[in-house]
């Protein structure tokens, strides 16, 4: 109950702002245009890098846009709220509540977790549409379980990096530079295979490397469960240590936060 209130009232708010809604969801849209203009750059010609997800570049770029759309949800939401709770001075009361803050967090970014699950289903189906890209071999099931444990390892990570946000206040440099580094070896825009093995590497150590490679062979090859057991199990690994440590790391930066009284400071 206390996790659908918190939903009722996000998706209030978004819809009282009818115009902000509109346009947030006609720039998702517009972004659509830019695989037109990327697919008619590289045509049809066969790219052996791309072998394992069907060899369509759209397809493979499309899918890879649409779920790296849904990790920043956890990426800023919670770090958001934190910010604005110590910019109005409302962080002290939250803190206060019966309610464990990490819970009000994950609660407070339910409606966008919804809206970016609404947009990636639009990203396909669009994609579907316009492009004529095929995702009816598609094995659902190995989609949606990778999208919710994709979500939960990410989520781990928002948790973590609203405990710092609490503590440094700001850090958008830091989240910029991660953010980066993560756009560069996790094979959203191309395949990782392309990237020297040290890079390579580096990226087999964030879960987004196997969450783009497990939906791109679940919805453009029909992979089963059983065919992406390593990535399931991989992720699953993931999600259950980055959920551990994010929460305990935020527990102990509000712990801090109360110890050096800097929980009205922004």
């Amino acid at each position: 109950m206390v996790a659908w209130a918190f939903f009722r009232r996000d998706a209030m708010i978004a819809f009282s702002y009818r115009i902000s809604f509109v346009a947030q969801l006609a720039g998702n849209l517009l972004i659509l245009g830019l695989f037109y203009f990327v697919g008619r750059a590289i045509g049809d010609r066969p790219m052996p890098a791309l072998a394992a997800y069907g060899s369509n570049f759209v397809a493979f770029l499309l899918i890879g846009i649409a779920l790296t759309d849904c990790v920043g949800v956890s990426l800023v939401s919670f770090a958001a709220q934190i910010r604005e709770a110590q910019t109005t001075g409302t962080l002290e009361a939250i803190v206060m509540s019966p309610v464990r803050l990490p819970l009000i967090l994950i609660y407070s970014s339910l409606w966008n977790y919804a809206l970016c699950a609404v947009r990636f289903l639009v990203y396909l189906f669009a994609g579907s549409r316009l492009y004529g890209i095929d995702i009816g071999h598609g094995n659902v099931t190995s989609a949606l379980l990778i999208f919710v444990l994709t979500v939960l390892c990410f989520m781990g990570i928002g948790i973590l990096w609203a405990g710092i946000v609490m503590l440094v206040k700001r850090g958008e440099s830091l989240m910029t530079l991660g953010a980066s580094v993560v756009l560069l070896v996790s094979g959203v825009l191309y395949p990782v295979t392309l990237l020297p093995w040290w890079m390579q590497r580096v990226g087999s150590l964030i879960p987004l490397s196997h969450a783009l490679e497990g939906m791109r062979r679940a919805l453009l090859t029909g992979a089963t469960l059983a065919d992406l057991r390593g990535t399931l199990l991989s992720l699953t690994a993931f999600a259950v240590v980055l959920l551990t440590v994010g929460v305990a790391a935020f527990d102990r930066a509000v712990a801090l936060a109360k110890q050096s009284g800097s929980l009205t400071q922004y």
